[in-house]
């Protein structure tokens, strides 16, 4: 069955670090979704951190929840299997994004990003 609403959706791949400076630069101003896949990876990494701007160009920030929590990205990491994770909705209204592990433990782990608009 061919789908009513065609989507665009486009796959940027990144390689996960501890530092925002040098964190892939997400375009999330025509973004309304997405999702992290990552491989199998180190099983103590537990957290990923969105940090968010209204421009690419900076300066970012940690981005957080109404209830004053991190947005970040619980991981269920696997040495056998990959895994995806839902980006969160706080991440609707900002402009650009950018993903930065919270240890040493995800850090050079290639992941891709998949982006629907």
């Amino acid at each position: 069955m061919e789908p009513k609403i065609r989507r665009k959706f486009k796959a940027v791949p990144i390689t996960l670090s501890t530092s925002t400076a040098i964190a892939t630069t997400l375009r999330w101003d025509d973004v309304a979704g997405g999702a992290l896949e990552m491989g199998t990876v180190n099983t103590a990494s537990t957290t990923l951190q969105l940090w968010a701007s209204d421009t690419v160009a900076g300066p970012y920030g940690r981005l957080y929840k109404v209830d004053g929590s991190a947005a970040d990205l619980t991981l269920s990491p696997s040495t056998t299997e990959a895994r995806v994770y839902a980006l969160p909705d706080e991440c609707y209204g900002v402009g650009a994004l950018k993903i930065v592990s919270a240890s040493t433990n995800s850090t050079a782990a290639t992941c891709v990003v998949m982006l629907k608009s």
